[in-house]
């Protein structure tokens, strides 16, 4: 596992930047946040491969922090789980994780770890948790019920979402096009990155999985992997273009 996000969250300014420079040259990309209420705001915007709490982070709404991470990732049709993981024996102690529970937390680093020890912990939590899905059933093209219930089932706003992605993501597969033919990586992840997030407000799940993948493979500079998988993703979008017309079409007629 390599250019993992880690969402930090920790009061102690000082005690942050130290983790932060830690895991930053082993490749983390880090994200910091004060306390639970920011973090919260922080999974709303980005996706995360690990929520990392620090010494300053009391049991008080770990739970609450913890059950909209989860809902999160069920509304927007994940392909992972996002570990949760604590520095503090305090939080440890009283949050144990269970494999066959809905935990606050998942397990717990040691003081002074190593970036080799959280990537090792998330790997076996990876492995271990998971969201227990069957590696050979393709995820979905869309989700419409779960985009109703985002929508609260109203038709403008469906339809204007619907409209608007369509016309940008037009937009994107171009400039992804132009960015791997001059191999700027570091922009391709960007676009990819956005996409992502653009196909799971918009629960089409097959999508979203691909232009993670994407992101990942730009980020490591692997041309030919991202040959692939841009072309494999241009299909998946015109799969979803076509779905979500007929569902456009099906909601202005009702």
């Amino acid at each position: 596992m390599s250019n993992l996000r880690v969402l930090l969250v920790d009061e102690d300014r000082r005690a942050c930047e130290r983790c932060s420079a830690l895991l930053s040259k082993s490749d983390f990309t880090v994200t910091g946040a004060s306390g639970l209420e920011e973090a919260a705001e922080a999974i709303e915007l980005e996706w995360f491969d690990a929520v990392l709490l620090g010494d300053t982070v009391a049991n008080k709404g770990l739970a609450e922090f913890t059950a909209r991470l989860r809902s999160l990732e069920r509304r927007q049709n994940h392909s992972s789980r996002v570990a949760v993981l604590s520095i503090s024996p305090e939080i440890r102690d009283s949050h144990a994780w269970q494999p066959s529970q809905e935990p606050a937390l998942d397990g717990y680093l040691p003081k002074g770890f190593e970036p080799d020890t959280l990537t090792l912990a998330l790997d076996t939590l990876s492995t271990a948790v998971g969201n227990q899905i069957d590696p050979d059933d393709a995820a979905p093209i869309f989700s419409p019920d779960d985009f109703r219930e985002q929508c609260a089932n109203e038709t403008e706003l469906m339809v204007e979402i619907i409209d608007l992605f369509l016309t940008e993501q037009e937009q994107q597969l171009v400039a992804m096009g132009e960015t791997l033919a001059t191999d700027r990586y570091d922009r391709l992840s960007r676009l990819a990155h956005t996409l992502k997030g653009s196909l799971g407000a918009l629960h089409a799940s097959r999508a979203r999985e691909r232009s993670q993948s994407l992101e990942l493979a730009a980020k490591e500079n692997r041309g030919p992997a991202c040959q692939e998988l841009l072309f494999a993703l241009e299909h998946d979008l015109e799969e979803l273009r076509s779905v979500l017309l007929a569902f456009r079409e099906q909601s202005v007629a009702n």
